[in-house]
């Protein structure tokens, strides 16, 4: 008499003292969005960003920093500021959704996708805080006809006039990406050598997409800072265009080192991007390689002039240009 075959059942439980982060779009309150992390039932890192009163906010987070879930929730329900609710009350329904598993974790870095079709797009640099030298490239891109603008990062540096390019990014509806020194102050790190900057422009910054997607007929792109992307607390290589990132930065050091282009070339074929777009090492390129395009970006300002990039599809073929907006002396 043969023997029953034994079946065996692994459920899978969540390890609790996972740390998860949550973002939570508020509704009848000034901050669009409230943050918060909880790990091992307990609530941290509380942020309510994009408007309100920062200091009340900021005196909330610290009370509650640490603090159990349901000790947490017996100081929030049922505060009452404006239409039946208030920036606690909404702290608190974000809370009890993500306890009961009705609110998604965030992802490990925000993607912004750029719903247009775009023919022509101007790209800019590392304009690290000067307003006049946006002003000029904004002008110049105009004139080329250009149906988008994208700025990647660093968008602020050791400039006075950060505040006022923010303000001018805003101003022109461009689409922007997050850099490294724009991290730093959107978390109060940055370094001793850049002016200070109010809580409403690092929230803003805060808000910016790390990655970016867009579509070029039927190409489809994206477009990121550099590797610090990958050095977030929570990265996760299982994020869309996280492939794409790692191969850039990690494998290839920002296509500098082509003895591997051949084991990128492996790799393309689980790219989602079909062109590629970087600017942290402050370098001009263009690779094609196994039919997609990589494009490096330099900087906004150099030796020889004021730069930006203009990319667009003719015949389903990328074009690429590097355009002087103003030469040295000129």
């Amino acid at each position: 008499m043969g023997t029953k075959p034994i079946i065996c059942m692994v459920v899978y439980m969540p390890d609790e003292t996972e740390t998860k982060r949550f973002i939570y779009p508020t509704q009848g309150v000034c901050p669009p969005e409230i943050h918060f992390k909880l790990h091992k039932g307990n609530l941290e890192e509380i942020r309510f960003v994009g408007g309100g009163c920062p200091g009340n906010a900021q005196l909330v987070a610290r009370l509650l920093e640490g603090k159990p879930l349901a000790e947490a929730l017996q100081y929030l329900v049922g505060i009452d500021c404006r239409s039946g609710t208030s920036c606690p009350d909404q702290l608190a329904t974000a809370v009890t959704a993500a306890k009961n598993g009705n609110l998604t974790p965030a992802e490990s870095f925000r993607v912004h996708a750029d719903a247009s079709s775009r023919c022509r797009i101007g790209l800019i640099s590392a304009i690290e805080g000067n307003s006049a030298i946006f002003q000029k490239l904004m002008q110049h891109m105009q004139a080329s006809e250009i149906d988008a603008c994208y700025c990647l990062g660093n968008l602020t540096g050791d400039s006075a006039r950060n505040k006022d390019l923010i303000q001018n990014i805003r101003k022109h509806d461009i689409i922007a990406v997050q850099g490294q020194s724009d991290w730093r102050y959107a978390h109060g790190q940055e370094t001793k050598s850049m002016p200070s900057l109010d809580q409403k422009d690092r929230d803003w910054l805060l808000r910016l997409p790390q990655v970016l997607s867009f579509k070029m007929k039927h190409k489809k792109g994206v477009v990121f800072f550099g590797d610090y992307i990958q050095r977030l607390p929570d990265y996760s290589d299982f994020e869309p265009f996280a492939l794409e990132m790692n191969m850039v930065c990690g494998l290839t050091n920002f296509m500098q080192d082509e003895t591997v282009f051949p084991a990128l070339e492996a790799m393309i074929p689980q790219f989602r991007a079909d062109i590629i777009i970087f600017s942290q090492l402050k370098r001009w390129g263009h690779w094609h390689i196994a039919g997609k395009d990589f494009i490096s970006l330099g900087p906004a300002s150099d030796a020889t002039g004021l730069s930006w990039g203009q990319l667009e599809v003719d015949d389903e073929k990328i074009d690429f240009k590097i355009m002087q907006a103003e030469t040295k002396g000129g």
